[in-house]
């Protein structure tokens, strides 16, 4: 499965990534950097893409969207520093399979105590 990694992530979250056996996209790669956030938004959907970042600002997208949205996977941390990100990213890797059909096109807010998943 392809997911399309945020450029505020870190190398270390993509590392994980990787060893899950995702392929990922690069937005300042596939896009360019410092895109703004709703093409981020429109390239991942029109290819159905996951998204993985923690700008909140997806979640507004998200909503509003005119168009189906993928699934949007914000890590919400005090500090963005890749250890929290990390440790959040394998627990909700270990409990949670992108592929399932509960979890397509949902937005997906995981924080250090809840994983809150919520439709349009």
């Amino acid at each position: 499965m392809k997911l399309l990694i945020d450029e505020c992530l870190a190398k270390s979250t993509v590392l994980i990534l990787k060893k899950a056996r995702f392929e990922i996209l690069r937005v300042e790669k596939v896009l360019k950097p410092g895109v703004e956030d709703n093409k981020v938004f429109d390239y991942a959907a029109k290819r159905e893409i996951p998204i993985i970042t923690h700008d909140r600002g997806f979640g507004i997208l998200y909503h509003f969207s005119q168009i189906k949205p993928p699934t949007i996977i914000i890590l919400q941390v005090l500090s963005p520093h890749p250890e929290e990100t990390n440790k959040l990213l394998n627990k909700f890797l270990s409990q949670f399979d992108l592929n399932q059909p509960k979890i397509l096109g949902k937005l997906i807010l995981i924080s250090k105590s809840t994983v809150r998943i919520r439709s349009k």
